[in-house]
């Protein structure tokens, strides 16, 4: 313990030996920050959280039946997976409808006078998800009922050829 304190002994007369100027040191001028003109913030009313979305709206209304002549023939347009897809279909005035942002699973019904055109197109919002989509076209009030079913990963579509 004795040659500890020796040792540190030594050690601080040497640095005050050392120290030629024996003065008390002096602190230098503080740094100062440029003014660039910056002011805080001044405190506002907070911002109104947004309304929730709107439920998709199609391109335009869809026709679900002709408007002249008679309806015989039933057209059901449904896709099926998770989350939300683009779709796209024709109405009963064979008018290409699109929905934006439809929420899965989805589905429509027409009635035609079976000259119109048949088809249904989904494609994901999300180009990265790969999950599965599933569309079916039944159409019924035909001599034979059709039954279109597809499934996919990415873009889909269901049409009689």
């Amino acid at each position: 313990m004795a040659l500890v304190l020796a040792v540190c002994g030594c050690l601080c007369a040497g640095g005050f030996l050392l120290d030629g100027s024996g003065s008390e040191p002096i602190a230098e001028e503080p740094w100062v920050v440029p003014d660039d003109g910056w002011t805080a913030p001044t405190t506002r009313a907070p911002i109104p959280e947004r309304a929730s979305p709107e439920p998709p709206t199609p391109s335009k209304q869809p026709v679900t039946r002709p408007t002249s002549g008679p309806a015989p023939v039933t057209v059901v347009y449904q896709v099926t997976g998770s989350g939300e897809a683009d779709i796209a279909y024709f109405d009963a005035e064979s008018d290409l409808i699109h929905i934006d942002s439809a929420k899965l699973p989805w589905r429509t019904t027409i009635r035609t006078n079976g000259q119109s055109r048949v088809r249904l197109e989904a494609d994901w919002l999300d180009v990265e998800y790969h999950g599965l989509l599933e569309c079916t076209v039944t159409v019924t009030g035909t001599d034979t009922p059709v039954v279109l079913k597809e499934r996919s990963y990415g873009s889909i579509w269901c049409a009689p050829e």
